[in-house]
């Protein structure tokens, strides 16, 4: 009797210590150069092909309600999206330790591109940024990266090279005011400045 019951204490012990090892939490870290980030989503990395449309999330955390989240292993396409913006790739294949909380600081892996209306500039209906050989918001096959409504709308991006687009309002073709315009992550890039 005294033997199983203390097979049994065993037993229940190990089961409590696995959970712990298997607990896993991405906490998100925003920054003060960054405009507000709504959400961070979690794909599944395995079977992700890039510009194919996203699969539904592994998980979702809204910055507004919470700042961390309990996750599998991984490997996760991690994807922040800026309140009025397009959401942005910040991480291809995270993955989480057991029993470890890994802290995303998105200030890392994102700077931000302001654009000021200069003489010259039109009324915009939005401000687009690219890869540097898009063709342009105009054209087939056109991929923005991230968009902005207006002058003086902070864009949150990757690190990298990017085109800048001007969409005016008038519905005129889209202006390319920027061909390589570098982003460094914690960086604030100001274009017509």
């Amino acid at each position: 009797m005294k033997l199983s019951f203390t097979l049994g204490v065993v037993a229940i012990l190990a089961q409590f210590a696995s959970a712990a090892d298997d607990d896993r939490t991405l906490k998100i870290v925003s920054s003060k150069t960054l405009p507000t980030i709504e959400s961070v989503s979690l794909y599944p990395s395995e079977g992700f092909k890039p510009g194919q449309e996203r699969p539904k999330p592994f998980a979702t955390i809204e910055l507004a309600k919470n700042s961390s989240a309990r996750v599998g292993q991984g490997p996760y396409r991690v994807y922040a999206k800026p309140k009025d913006g397009i959401a942005v790739l910040v991480a291809e294949k995270l993955s989480v330790e057991p029993g470890q909380i890994y802290e995303l600081k998105l200030g890392d892996l994102l700077g931000v591109v302001e654009v000021f209306q200069k003489d010259g500039f039109p009324k915009v209906d939005k401000i687009v940024l690219t890869a540097p050989d898009d063709s342009g918001p105009d054209e087939k096959g056109h991929v923005a990266v991230q968009v902005g409504s207006d002058y003086r709308v902070e864009m949150p991006v990757p690190e990298g090279f990017y085109a800048v687009w001007l969409v005016p309002a008038n519905g005129a073709r889209a202006q390319r005011i920027e061909d390589r315009l570098r982003v460094l992550p914690g960086k604030i890039v100001r274009v017509g400045n």
